[in-house]
């Protein structure tokens, strides 16, 4: 990946003179689902081809945000008068608050956090409501998995409308090494006027996109989790932005924050997050260790090719999230049922 160009996108740099430079910027930008998000800084100032190319992506991200306008409404439906008001989180919570992340972002799935003690009428009302479990997920062993092991529901999917809810209770799996209080995000959400639904204050989006991009994953969409974060840490206000690391030692969540912020400092140039690092220093946060970063800034410039930063970050992430021993067992089970599914369409 160039970071070059992530500058470009965020029209923090200006648009490539050359014309075979910019199609590859805008081959770069709809590989990485940032189209829409380009499009929202350029799409006035394009013209002739560009323009034509960047309005496309506006008509997707439209589509997708008038989906998310009409699946909220249904999801509000379906819990209504149960007491449960549940937090929108990653995209539709961008984009239900207007947030600068939520520009241009397509948006495939809605994302949910409600309490322990509301999942089990929260999947109750939505299984009235249509929604069903996936059928790559509708098995005793994976739904076993994940009501044991995992943050989350398995996703349900709407029986006419195909469109995928994500129920979480946890921000993190049950086995994960960072433990993070999720009581504590949920404590502080706010009502999205208009709505009966919440969403994390600006602070807590920022934490959580660092929590799900450095806690959660292997880091499998750069461009889009770097913009997100640049955008995310841009609307916390000033005076907010210095309450930043006491809040993540605060919810147990202070690797993933200063990792984050190492990434938007060092590989993206963003003065806030450099400023911010500079006073952790003083207090003696810990950052990525140079393994990580190397992985991370190798998957960042060179995403198609950086295999062995990719299996770092693999390898890195399925550590973090549950205990070797289970690690291996839930690997080797996966492994056999693709083998399986491969060796029977072969016979058929």
């Amino acid at each position: 990946m160039t970071l070059a160009w992530l500058k470009v996108i965020a029209g923090e740099a200006p648009l490539p003179r050359e014309v075979v430079e910019r199609a590859n910027l805008v081959e770069f930008a709809d590989a990485h689902h940032v189209l829409g998000q380009m499009a929202t800084v350029w799409g006035e100032e394009a013209s002739g081809k560009l323009k034509d190319v960047l309005e496309n992506g506006l008509l997707r991200t439209g589509f997708d945000h008038r989906m998310l306008e009409f699946e909220m409404d249904r999801l509000e439906r379906a819990l209504e008068g149960s007491g449960i008001v549940p937090v929108l989180l990653k995209g539709a919570a961008y984009v239900a608050t207007g947030a600068k992340a939520g520009e241009g972002r397509r948006v495939a799935d809605i994302d949910i956090l409600v309490g322990k003690d509301e999942l089990e009428e929260t999947e109750r009302l939505l299984s009235l409501a249509g929604w069903a479990f996936d059928l790559g997920v509708d098995n005793d062993y994976d739904l076993y998995y994940y009501r044991k092991y995992m943050h989350e529901l398995p996703p349900l999917r709407h029986g006419l409308r195909r469109t995928i809810i994500d129920v979480h209770h946890s921000l993190l799996p049950r086995t994960s090494r960072i433990q993070i209080l999720n009581e504590k995000f949920r404590e502080q959400a706010v009502v999205i006027e208009g709505r009966a639904l919440k969403a994390l204050q600006p602070i807590d989006l920022f934490i959580h996109s660092a929590v799900h991009s450095f806690a959660d994953g292997s880091f499998d969409t750069p461009a889009r989790s770097i913009l997100e974060l640049h955008y995310l840490l841009t609307d916390v206000s000033e005076q907010d932005r210095a309450l930043i690391f006491g809040r993540a030692v605060s919810l147990g969540a202070t690797m993933p924050v200063s990792t984050a912020l190492w990434v938007l400092a060092h590989l993206f140039g963003d003065a806030q997050a450099d400023k911010l690092l500079k006073n952790a220093a003083k207090k003696q946060v810990k950052l990525a260790n140079a393994l990580v970063r190397y992985a991370i800034e190798e998957k960042l410039n060179r995403i198609e090719t950086a295999y062995l930063a990719k299996f770092i970050l693999f390898v890195r992430s399925h550590f973090l999230r549950m205990p070797l021993r289970l690690l291996i067992a839930h690997l080797v089970r996966k492994f056999f049922r693709k083998l399986k599914k491969l060796i029977m369409r072969e016979a058929q």
